[in-house]
This record gives C-alpha cells, structure tokens and sequence, in this order.
C-alpha cells in the first residue's frame, strides 16, 4: 500500500492529529504519500492532503476502491 496508484490512500476512519506534525483526515479522504517508513519511524508515514503535509498513521488507510468492487446501482 502507498506504492501503488501513484502513493493515493484513503482514510478508513477519522483521525484527530495529536502533534502539529500530524495530519488530520476523516473516513474516506484522499491522500498522496509522500514518503513511506525510515530507519526511525515504521508505523507513520508523511502524506500530502491539498496543500497540507504531515505524518499519518498507516494502520488506518486503505487502497482506492476498485472499480470492481463497487456495487452496481440500484435499478428503479
């Protein structure tokens, strides 16, 4: 996850930043990572929402939904 579909992940749930380097997203925002894990920092990696950037935890992101999996829309 974050290599593929050019770095975009979502949110899977609301997250509040707790530090002023952290990132602040809701379930289902689109986000571009910028760079994944480093020799200090496994579990957190910098993303770029808009034109705000900061850390975010990668437990709670997902891929893009494929088109796939979607469910067809409802015939009236």
């Amino acid at each position: 996850m974050g290599i593929m579909n050019r770095g975009v992940v979502y949110g899977l749930w609301d997250y509040s930043n707790d530090n002023s380097d952290e990132l602040a997203f809701h379930e289902g925002d689109c986000m571009t990572i910028v760079r994944r894990e480093d020799e200090d920092e496994i579990e957190w990696w910098w993303a770029r929402m808009g034109e705000t950037e900061g850390y975010i935890p990668r437990n709670l992101l997902g891929e893009p939904p494929s088109l796939h999996q979607q469910k067809p829309p409802e015939l009236l």
